[in-house]
This record gives C-alpha cells, sequence and structure tokens, in this order.
C-alpha cells in the first residue's frame, strides 16, 4: 500500500538525451506504485544536445514531472541547489540519472522517515578514481576531522534523502560555492549511511580529476572555515620568532667575532623562508578576498531560463504542502511557488 507522504526526487541533468526517457520509465513506476503524492523535478544544466525535448515529451506522458531548465551551465552542485529550492516535499531524494539506481528510492526514504534526517549515499565497493584522487581525499577527510571538526563520510555520493527539516536548513545558506555531499554534514541533524552498488548508464563521463578534488576542497574551506587564516597568523608569530633569534645570533657574532664570512648559507635560508611564508599568506588572503568580492557583487548563483510542469495531476488537492496556483514573482528563494497542474512559465532571470 502506498505511503501516506510526499516524495519529490531531483535529478540533475546535462547532455543525458540517450538516458533520460529509461531513467523516468524507471523512476515514475516506482514513485507512483510506492507513495501517494510524488515529483520528479529534472534540472537541466545548460546541456547542448535534445535533453530538454526529451523531458518536455515526458512531461507530457507522465504526471508529477517538473522541468527547471537553467540558462546556462553552472555546474552540478549548483544545479542541485537549484530544484532543492524548487521542490515541495516532505522528503526529498537527490539522485543522478547516470549512476544511481531508482529502485533503492523506497528503502532511503524508509530510512530517513525511521528519523534520519540525511540518509546519505555510500558506494559500496571501489570508486573507478586513481590512486592520487584516493589518496588526496583520505587526506582531505583527515584535515576536516582534526581541524574542522567535521567527519566527512568515505566514498559518500549525491544519492541521499533529506527530510524536510533538513531540506529548509540547507537552502537557508547563502554560499555561492555549495557542495550537498559537504554541507549535509554540517547540520548536525540525525543521519545514516546507505550502502549501495550504482549502475553505469553513461560510459562517456571520466572519473573525477585531482585538479577538480583540490579545487573543491579549496572552495569548501575557504567558504565554511577560517582555519586558513589563523594557520597564516601562527606562521607569522613563529617568522617573527625566529627572526629575533637570528637578529640575537647576528648580535652575538658581531660583539664577540667582528666578522663573518661563511654566513651566505644562513642568509639563504632565511630569505627562502620569508618569501615561502609571504607567498603562502598571499595566495590565503587572496582566495578569501575573492569571496569577499563575490559576496559585495551580490549576484545570484543561477538564473533560469523557464520552468515547466506535467499537465497531468495526480495530486491531492487537500494537501496542505502543495500549492495549486502561482501567486508571486519567480524567485529561486520561494520553493513551490508554480501551479503543479497544467503550468508552464517562461522567465528571464532568477534566483
Amino acid at each position: 500500500m502506498p505511503l501516506d507522504c510526499f516524495v519529490s526526487v531531483v535529478a540533475p541533468i546535462r547532455d543525458d538525451s540517450d538516458i533520460l526517457e529509461a531513467f523516468v520509465e524507471q523512476v515514475i513506476p516506482i514513485l507512483r506504485d510506492r507513495f501517494d503524492n510524488y515529483e520528479l523535478v529534472l534540472v537541466d544544466d545548460g546541456s547542448e544536445d535534445d535533453s530538454v525535448e526529451t523531458a518536455q515529451e515526458l512531461l507530457k506522458r507522465h504526471p508529477g514531472i517538473r522541468l527547471l531548465r537553467l540558462s546556462r551551465r553552472f555546474g552540478e552542485e549548483v544545479t542541485i541547489a537549484a530544484g532543492l529550492e524548487l521542490v515541495i516535499g516532505d522528503f526529498v531524494v537527490v539522485m543522478s540519472p547516470r549512476t544511481d539506481p531508482p529502485e533503492s528510492i523506497p528503502s532511503i526514504v524508509e530510512q530517513s522517515r525511521a528519523g534520519n534526517d540525511v540518509v546519505f549515499g555510500v558506494i559500496a565497493g571501489p570508486r573507478p578514481e586513481g590512486w592520487l584522487y584516493r589518496v588526496g581525499a583520505r587526506v582531505f577527510r583527515a584535515y576536516c576531522a582534526r581541524f574542522l571538526g567535521l567527519k566527512l563520510p568515505k566514498n559518500s555520493t549525491h544519492f541521499r534523502c533529506l527530510s524536510r527539516r533538513a531540506l529548509n536548513a540547507i537552502t537557508q545558506s547563502k554560499d555561492l560555492h555549495r557542495y550537498l555531499r559537504l554541507s549535509s554534514c554540517f547540520l548536525g541533524y540525525p543521519h545514516q549511511e546507505f550502502p549501495y552498488i550504482p549502475v553505469v548508464r553513461d560510459h562517456r563521463r571520466p572519473p573525477r580529476s585531482v585538479i577538480t578534488g583540490i579545487n573543491t576542497a579549496v572552495d569548501f574551506v575557504v567558504e565554511n572555515s577560517r582555519h586558513p587564516l589563523r594557520f597564516v597568523t601562527w606562521m607569522g608569530i613563529a617568522a617573527a620568532l625566529i627572526d629575533v633569534l637570528y637578529v640575537f645570533v647576528v648580535a652575538m657574532i658581531y660583539a664577540y667575532k667582528r666578522f663573518d664570512t661563511n654566513g651566505w648559507t644562513s642568509l639563504s635560508l632565511q630569505s627562502a623562508g620569508q618569501f615561502l611564508f609571504l607567498t603562502a599568506m598571499l595566495t590565503i588572503m587572496s582566495e578569501y578576498v575573492g569571496r569577499i568580492l563575490e559576496r559585495l557583487r551580490d549576484r545570484p548563483p543561477y538564473y533560469v531560463g523557464d520552468e515547466s510542469t506535467s499537465p497531468l495531476s495526480h495530486i491531492e488537492r487537500d494537501r496542505v504542502n502543495v500549492v495549486t496556483e502561482s501567486t508571486m514573482p519567480f524567485s529561486s528563494s520561494t520553493p513551490g511557488r508554480l501551479p503543479l497542474e497544467g503550468a508552464t512559465t517562461t522567465q528571464s532571470g532568477g534566483s
């Protein structure tokens, strides 16, 4: 018997026209058979193939599908964030059409209904990344546990289920750089791992590169912690103490020896150490100054091209969390702002 809850599924798509129809044909029957009310939100990240046209055709054939098309490519994390700000379900499942199994949706929702606000998917088995990426990920997790007090799960993915409470907390964030796999750990709400074996529907996408991992790690740390600045502070104090000691040594040599012909080594080491400190300080400071500049610009993290929903309705009209008509202009901070039956809108800006 279907569960009496509203489940939303957010699926980011990008150039996925060849797998999109098969993915939707798998997801919709599972949602229809297991839940009283549901919605599948497809968020297009500036696809350059026929993904949008394919999604529009699927809207005409299946109830409960919504399509959000971003104006250009903003990246997977921002695409997911846009979908999370749109959904209206009691429980929200985030999944990738390329790798996540639709048959696991009922299980992951059931674990969230049991009291776990965040149920996150963990790959049960080796990942396709190279050894250098795995070593870097291990170092980053150790850094977060030691200095940020944050234990990041190993082999976690975007596949997860969020309760409405957890979703509201995540969407309150105003960070321009959003990483769902990492930000979910900040909430402090009850959480649970969900081991699963991913499926492979698309062989075109290469494994994540080391450079991508480094950029993600830097953005996450700078956006959520001032520890690098504190590290610069301690480096400055250490360099100052070494300089004071060096001045004392030079004074003693001058007082008792009067000359020194073998001082080039110590001078070289001092100069190299000072330049190392200055470059490290400027590097870290530039990252934080760049974040300040982004905040001062006050630009939205994404813009919306258009938004549409299936003309076929399956939603119970008396549910209190269902919006049946649009009451305000489009805004990315207003979840559930479109009609759920026979509505299509086009906007030139958003969020």
